[in-house]
């Protein structure tokens, strides 16, 4: 309880600063995901996540993954099919991840999805180190590659464990995104991981 307490008095002091910035400068952000891994074998497994993408300011979206994953010791590898859908558009990718654990206390996401309708990738980048009890700090950059103009945001990340029911792990996410030529962000992550098995 005191852990969800100082998160959240976290939280509270990040935004404070924040919302007395004009409209133009930040918006706000929030993602609610739910990560399914369900074991054929040992390592081999059907991976699928489902991401809601919610915006004040932008084009809120809605993401639907499906494909195969392989698990390591310490790592896990999926590659997948993604279908965006938005009021402006519907986007079709081919997405990779990637996450492994550095050392005891360190852990990096790398994710790399090339635009199957389009000229354009999308690459995403995620460092965390364990500072103290379960709180984890570190950064965060978001991209994407295109002809003409491309698409830059990188800013500082903490995140935090906060319970396990059954075999869903719930995890929550603060990150403020530098966009460079674009609009900063200000997004808040819900994660909710379940591991089952198939059969």
């Amino acid at each position: 309880m005191k852990l969800i307490v100082r998160f959240v008095m976290f939280v509270v002091a990040c935004l404070v600063p924040l919302c007395a910035e004009s409209q133009e400068i930040t918006d706000y952000q929030n993602r609610i995901i739910l990560h399914e891994q369900a074991d054929v074998t040992n390592n081999l497994f059907l991976a699928g996540w489902i991401i809601n993408n919610g915006q004040v300011y932008g084009t809120s979206n809605i993401n639907l993954f499906g494909g195969v994953g392989y698990r390591g010791k310490k790592w896990w590898f999926e590659s997948m099919i993604q279908r965006q859908w938005s009021a402006k558009d519907r986007k079709l990718l081919w997405d990779n991840r990637f996450q492994g654990q550095l050392g005891k206390k360190s852990s990096l996401y790398l994710e790399v999805a090339p635009f199957l309708d389009r000229d354009a990738i999308y690459d995403m980048a995620i460092f965390e180190k364990n500072v103290w009890h379960k709180i984890n700090v570190g950064a965060e950059t978001e991209n994407v590659h295109k002809p003409g103009k491309d698409s830059f945001g990188a800013g500082p990340r903490v995140s935090v464990p906060l319970a396990e029911f059954g075999n869903y792990k719930l995890s929550v996410a603060l990150v403020y995104q530098l966009r460079r030529q674009e609009t900063n962000a200000l997004r808040f992550y819900m994660v909710f991981n379940r591991k089952d098995k198939l059969f």
